[in-house]
């Protein structure tokens, strides 16, 4: 379904272009020909415009202006709205992801890795783009092919707990249990601290949320740890 009623062929997941960087004011994708370069600068203004004024308040209008292309090649790349704020926070999360799998390369054990998923997770509760996606959701009756490719977000993310968890409980440093279940623990943890912040409205200091986030790290660990030293 997209915003438009227009038919689409949707782009899945594995069809990202993966960009260079990620930053919070736009989506900057290295393009190899006059089409990826124009379909890298639709995405770094509509990611910018999204970010700034929520899913609703953007038209497909304002981004063929801020980015310069014609209606033509906009709807040529995205069929719709659905399609461009989908792929834009599809790219962000891969990218949110490729930063967390440069930090965890250059941490070792399990304890060390939790509590910098959970830093992690503390520098992205502002970003707008995750307002935006939860502002899509409440706005839509979703398609199957929408929740599919939500679904396949979100799994992305909590693949980064299933790994660390899996690696403790091979390790020794965390009680073998049911793997599903501690996924499904330490992602409603992770997401719930960020979704408790937003509707306390709360303005609390980067350190102070990532307190939050390294408490509920310690509980978890109280909970779930073998008291094992790890090596």
């Amino acid at each position: 379904m997209s915003s438009g009623g227009e038919g689409c062929a949707w782009a899945r997941p594995g069809d990202i272009i993966v960009p260079i960087g990620r930053s919070r004011g736009g989506i900057t994708i290295k393009g190899r020909s006059d089409g990826e370069e124009t379909k890298s600068r639709i995405l770094e203004h509509a990611s910018s415009l999204f970010a700034q004024k929520g899913y609703g308040a953007v038209s497909m209008n304002e981004v063929c202006t801020a980015a310069k292309v014609s209606k033509g090649s906009l709807y040529h790349h995205f069929p719709g709205k659905d399609e461009l704020f989908l792929y834009v926070v599809e790219v962000d999360t891969q990218n949110w992801l490729n930063e967390w799998e440069e930090l965890r390369s250059g941490i070792s054990g399990t304890e060390a890795r939790l509590y910098a998923l959970g830093d992690h997770y503390a520098k992205d509760i502002q970003n707008p783009l995750i307002h935006a996606l939860e502002e899509y959701g409440r706005s839509h009756t979703l398609s199957k092919e929408i929740s599919e490719r939500l679904s396949h977000i979100f799994e992305s993310v909590t693949e980064a707990c299933r790994v660390l968890l899996q690696e403790g409980m091979d390790s020794g440093y965390l009680i073998r249990g049911d793997l599903d279940n501690y996924v499904i623990t330490l992602s409603a943890m992770l997401e719930g601290i960020s979704r408790v912040h937003e509707i306390t409205g709360k303005t609390d200091t980067p350190e102070t949320i990532r307190a939050y986030y390294r408490a509920g790290i310690q509980i978890l660990l109280q909970g779930i740890g073998s008291g094992k030293m790890e090596q």
